[in-house]
């Protein structure tokens, strides 16, 4: 199960590495495969933290502070409750929320309306409080932050950069709110230190592939990445009730 859990890791870094986020909607789904996902969100909210410090700094020029600052600050205090759930739902149920929640999400994504405007602020602290609560339960801050930013007039780079940055900032929080309230266990660090040099590797090929595909694909790429692990993981969580 832990060199499963190291391919898994290396994959979901590479998604990480070419679109600026997707590690914990790619991870989480995929380890939760071998895992309950007791297990399955700590150590993807653990890996979160070396994932996302190599891009947050490599992108660092193109970050929008203010937004990733405002939808931090919508979702810290939503994290304490997401924890809450992970703690207490069963692994089956847990496994379906996250892949229905996947999936949703790909579809809100790929046939969503772009606002081709800046977010408002009161937008990036409401998609911050669902992302922090989402964060804490299946460690997936991801899908209404990415939801807001790509449909947005920035730049494939601006969009990267941000939520980069975003997912660091939240994921750091649930790391510690993780440590404090028992749900992160040593079996927890354990496979999360074996993966790093997957991780590590994922990341640079990923960084590698984005510097050198059309800038017009990227938010293809992007949903499709997302989408194919939400579809795994939902037959996953429904064949328990088949």
């Amino acid at each position: 199960m832990v060199l499963a859990a190291v391919i898994f890791i290396g994959i979901a870094s590479f998604v990480r590495g070419l679109t600026g986020f997707g590690f914990a909607i790619v991870a989480t789904p995929l380890l939760a495969l071998v895992f309950p996902p007791a297990v399955a969100v700590p150590v993807a909210t653990l890996l979160q933290i070396p994932s996302g410090l190599p891009t947050v700094f490599r992108d660092w020029p193109d970050t929008d502070f203010r937004s990733a600052s405002i939808a931090w600050l919508g979702g810290v205090p939503a994290l304490v409750p997401g924890v809450y759930l992970v703690a207490n739902m069963s692994p089956d149920i847990m496994r379906l929320a996250v892949g229905v929640a996947v999936v949703f999400s790909s579809l809100c994504l790929a046939f969503g309306v772009k606002a081709n405007r800046n977010p408002k602020g009161y937008e990036l602290f409401g998609a911050g409080a669902l992302s922090g609560l989402m964060q804490g339960a299946v460690a997936m801050a991801g899908p209404p932050v990415i939801l807001l930013i790509l449909s947005s007039s920035w730049s494939a780079a601006r969009c990267r950069a941000t939520l980069s940055c975003v997912f660091l900032f939240l994921g750091t929080a649930s790391v510690v709110i993780g440590f404090l309230h028992g749900i992160v266990t040593r079996e927890c660090v354990v496979i999360a230190t074996l993966s790093i040099p997957a991780l590590l590797l994922g990341q640079y090929l990923g960084a590698y592939v984005f510097d050198r595909i059309d800038a017009s694909k990227y938010r293809k790429i992007s949903i499709l990445c997302v989408a194919a692990t939400g579809v795994v993981v939902t037959i996953k969580g429904l064949s328990f009730y088949l």
